[in-house]
């Protein structure tokens, strides 16, 4: 099991000491939360958990960090760049690879991170010392293929935070006739009877506005906003593609809110009730990504 340790701590919380390891508080919070981080082999539940001189913590689960030596054992890829100016990349990612790798386990398995670690390496471009899953602005589900957006440098990272960061807000005045991001996903769906019923009652361009509850431990509800642009039924009428775009960034947002109303998407493993296991990836791709970026040019990507 991946763990970092450390054997000898100051007097003091616990989380002020991980702080002064590169951790982020909010990382603190998610770790804490998780129960991945024990003292003394006692799983700790408060952040604010003091510490003593000689007690040992272990961090069970540090995935967010991971060493360059680590990273370096990932496979190499053949990178679909997409865009790349000074601070940012676009690239696409395959159905199939991961965005960045669950643990020290899964590094040897195809992964953007590990492909970005050795084109950066490669190319000789900017980074801290230690590679970080930060850096991908966004992420994609492994049987989700489309548009990733990655940041080459601190300035591209602090101004792409901050651009996801005002996408999940309602806009200001100002901002209602500028289109600071615009990520839209292509999903073929299963066209149930409760799917059929749902759809036939909305408008266009309608909003789904619920708790996106993911099927995966760790994770708690939260709200999730998913626009419905258009609807095609494909040549199979047991089918319908939907063109859809994210007001916020939930784990799994576009696969529940489907599910939940009778449009499970093809393929699906965890929210498509009918089987499966057939020779066939999700049929979910990011196709567009359209952005402000930090030198006030308007980017417009598909695939």
């Amino acid at each position: 099991m991946p763990q970092f340790i450390y054997e000898w701590v100051p007097k003091e919380r616990l989380d002020r000491f991980l702080a002064t390891q590169s951790y982020t508080r909010n990382f603190i919070n998610r770790l804490v939360a998780r129960g991945d981080i024990t003292v003394n082999q006692k799983v700790i539940t408060k952040n604010a958990h003091r510490l003593h001189p000689w007690d040992l913590i272990t961090i069970i689960h540090p995935e967010r960090y991971m060493e360059n030596s680590i990273l370096a054992q990932s496979p190499r890829l053949d990178l679909h760049i997409i865009k790349e100016k000074k601070d940012y990349l676009v690239v696409y990612k395959p159905k199939g690879v991961l965005s960045h790798p669950n643990s020290v386990w899964s590094v040897e398995h195809p992964n953007i991170v590990g492909a970005l670690y050795h084109y950066f390496v490669d190319h000789q471009l900017p980074s801290t010392g230690t590679f970080i899953r930060a850096w991908l602005i966004h992420r994609l589900d492994k049987e989700t293929d489309g548009l990733m957006l990655v940041a080459k440098t601190e300035a591209g990272l602090a101004y792409f935070k901050d651009l996801f960061q005002r996408k999940s807000l309602a806009p200001t005045k100002e901002e209602k006739d500028l289109v600071p991001l615009t990520k839209s996903y292509r999903a073929q769906c299963l066209l149930t009877k409760d799917g059929e019923t749902f759809l036939a009652k909305i408008d266009p361009w309608y909003c789904i506005n619920s708790l996106v509850k993911p099927r995966i431990p760790h994770y708690e509800p939260k709200q999730g906003i998913t626009k419905i642009e258009s609807r095609r039924i494909t040549q199979d009428p047991t089918r319908v593609e939907l063109i859809l775009s994210l007001y916020t960034w939930r784990t799994h947002q576009i696969r529940v809110h489907l599910s939940e109303r009778g449009l499970p998407i093809c393929w699906d493993y965890l929210y498509n009730p009918l089987p499966w296991w057939q020779e066939e990836k999700m049929a979910l791709t990011a196709f567009h990504l359209s952005f402000i970026d930090n030198e006030g040019e308007l980017i417009v990507c598909e695939v």
